[in-house]
């Protein structure tokens, strides 16, 4: 009965909304007639999205009850051979150049992360969960709109992993590199990606659903398919300003490497023309400032944003 009473009142609050941004000038006819049409759209989009949400807890639920890691190690941080130097650097809290290096100027980096051994048994994993769900008749989640291929990590397991990456490794790196970004990083969404010749070849222009992103390069053979940032934009200039020539490069991927860089950081994936390449994806998110984004004048540009570099250039 609660749940009646939720969902009448969900769709009294919508009709409010709707009808308080109606022209005052339709007649009751039109009013009434948009309404019920408007009302009967947002009806089946509700139900779509209960349908959704009841398959992906029966999803996660049958990868709970039934998936068995065939390497459990994997899934616990501790047990992460992340490099020495790296680790060195964070506890010192400060900058080594040989070990943490920024592209240029660009505020973008990179550093080793994780022996080439361990990657592989990464991959292996991966390849074991995907044959695992096809033998038992589970359509797999796709990482996002824009990859076809990869998987969810914090779907099998690895949620609590990643998360301890995030505080241990990005968020350090965060407080070092990136001012702005108003901390704790709080939740993120990690995934592999997959990259082939007959699969997804690239990646289209985009930005991340991340404060910080962490991208690490899995394997295993590959040619081509750097990765390629076109500037730091605000979601208002994000696809109406053209990147200037000092924003643009292009980043080799070597296995065991990682690259951080800000979630609005354009860039995309150029085709690889050999081999198959898979990823780390970790997009690292933090409350606060996604409030603090949310909650800013939306006519004004944040100072983060390139755009105001393009603007200095041009007074």
């Amino acid at each position: 009965m609660s749940n009646d009473n939720e969902h009448d009142e969900e769709e009294q609050s919508f009709l409010q909304y709707v009808t308080s941004h109606l022209s005052m000038h339709w007649s009751d006819e039109q009013r009434d007639t948009y309404l019920q049409d408007v009302l009967l759209n947002w009806r089946k989009h509700r139900e779509h999205s209960r349908e959704e949400a009841r398959l992906m807890e029966k999803y996660l639920n049958t990868i709970k009850d039934n998936f068995r890691s065939q390497s459990p190690e994997l899934y616990d941080f501790n047990q992460w051979p992340i490099d020495e130097k790296l680790l060195a650097i964070l506890k010192q809290d400060s900058l080594d150049s040989d070990t943490v290096k920024q592209i240029r100027t660009t505020g973008v980096y990179t550093f080793p992360l994780l022996p080439t051994a361990f990657c592989q048994r990464l991959v292996n994993e991966l390849a074991y969960f995907e044959q695992w769900c096809v033998d038992n008749g589970l359509k797999l989640y796709r990482p996002n709109s824009m990859n076809k291929y990869g998987v969810i990590l914090d779907h099998f397991g690895f949620e609590k992993c990643l998360t301890d990456l995030m505080t241990n490794i990005v968020q350090p790196l965060t407080q070092l590199f990136y001012k702005h970004i108003t901390l704790p990083l709080d939740s993120h969404h990690g995934f592999a990606v997959e990259y082939a010749m007959n699969k997804d070849r690239k990646l289209d222009f985009h930005v991340d659903d991340s404060a910080v992103t962490l991208n690490v390069c899995l394997g295993e053979e590959f040619t081509d398919g750097e990765l390629y940032f076109g500037g730091v934009r605000c979601s208002s200039h994000v696809s109406t300003s053209a990147p200037k020539k000092e924003e643009e490069f292009f980043f080799e991927h070597q296995i065991g490497t990682a690259c951080l860089h800000l979630g609005n950081h354009r860039h995309r994936a150029l085709p690889i023309t050999s081999g198959r390449r898979l990823n780390l994806i970790l997009w690292c998110r933090s409350s606060s400032f996604d409030n603090e984004k949310d909650n800013d004048d939306h006519d004004e540009c944040p100072a983060w944003c390139g755009i105001h570099l393009k603007e200095a250039e041009n007074n």
